[in-house]
């Protein structure tokens, strides 16, 4: 009886921290929206947003309607060497799909991969975050640049 309570108890447990894993860390969270601003027009606009915001463009490829930029912050939390933000916008059709992580790596050169969107983000990260995104959605005439 004994036997089958700790196996019940291990079994339970383990799913329940690969769920919290799974939900809170590598998931990944597109965030999507109409835009109907002409794609050149807007790859435009997106690259000069991101150069404006201190990041630099990794890959671009405006047949595809894909961008992909990163920046390094070398101030960070104690615990951490350093942390590379990532930004990836992918636009097809009428639609933006954009996608934000970021990789921290501790003292110990382990990695932790993180993926962002509106709702699952503390005051930090929507400190850097909102400024990118109000004005992507600007770009797709989608916001206001007046809006928080």
């Amino acid at each position: 009886m004994i036997n089958r309570l700790v196996t019940t108890t291990i079994i339970i447990s383990t799913l329940f921290l690969g769920g919290c894993y799974y939900n809170y860390m590598e998931r990944p969270r597109p965030m999507k929206m109409r835009c109907q601003v002409p794609k050149d027009r807007y790859m435009e606009s997106a690259s000069n947003i991101f150069q404006n915001n201190g990041y630099t463009i990794v890959e671009r490829n405006d047949a595809e309607g894909l961008l992909m930029v990163q920046d390094t912050v070398e101030k960070v939390a104690w615990r951490f060497e350093n942390l590379i933000r990532t930004w990836k916008i992918q636009r097809v059709a009428d639609s933006l799909t954009v996608e934000v992580w970021s990789v921290s790596t501790r003292k110990d050169g382990s990695d932790v991969k993180q993926t962002w969107d509106r709702q699952y983000s503390d005051e930090i990260v929507k400190e850097w975050m909102r400024p990118v995104m109000v004005s992507l959605e600007s770009a797709c005439g989608l916001g206001s640049p007046i809006s928080p």
